[in-house]
């Protein structure tokens, strides 16, 4: 079965070539628009969906796999489009807890599956001094990541504990993929 990933994260790409699947990547062009009054899990399967949905489209004999993720601390915080937006995330994040969610589609025109949904994974953070958010700002890696902060890089030393899919802090939530190829393709990743 040809399989798309409908995403050009290079997070998601090397999760996912870490298993035994053949597959494209072809990244989605939509608009990322979030409305952050939106709830979170509809917010990311919603987007998730636009994505598979555009690539789908274009190739109906594919399964196509995309993502979305976001982090919401009482409300949606998208990717940071400044440093000082950067830095105002990680400043409201510090010392407390937050909930990253991802929401995933698998889309397959020919086959007629359609399957969204969504994971969510506390993450608590340690207090932040302003000294160590401007340190890490100016690495520039919070700039393309939901939240201001990548768990699997150097923001690893802001979080203090999280409670759940760490890979779906990451940006594509493994397990559950697992199971949605399992159940709805008969595919197995391992």
């Amino acid at each position: 079965m040809r399989i798309i990933l409908a995403s050009q994260s290079p997070r998601r790409i090397e999760l996912l070539r870490q298993f035994n699947l053949e597959f494209e990547i072809m990244p989605s062009t939509i608009e990322e628009k979030i409305n952050v009054e939106d709830e979170p899990v509809q917010a990311v399967m919603a987007l998730a969906f636009q994505k598979a949905r555009e690539i789908a489209f274009e190739n109906p004999d594919a399964l196509v796999i995309a993502s979305d993720t976001i982090v919401y601390d009482d409300t949606i915080l998208g990717k940071p489009t400044t440093a000082d937006s950067a830095k105002q995330m990680l400043r409201l994040l510090s010392g407390t807890s937050h909930y990253v969610y991802t929401g995933i589609a698998l889309i397959h025109l020919n086959a007629a599956k359609k399957i969204v949904d969504c994971v969510r994974t506390e993450v608590c953070f340690n207090s932040l001094s302003d000294d160590l958010i401007d340190q890490y700002v100016k690495t520039g890696e919070p700039m393309d990541k939901a939240g201001a902060y990548g768990i699997q890089g150097l923001g690893s030393i802001l979080v203090r504990k999280i409670n759940g899919d760490y890979f779906n802090v990451m940006g594509l939530p493994l397990s559950k993929l697992s199971l949605l190829l399992k159940e709805h393709f008969d595919l197995d990743l391992l």
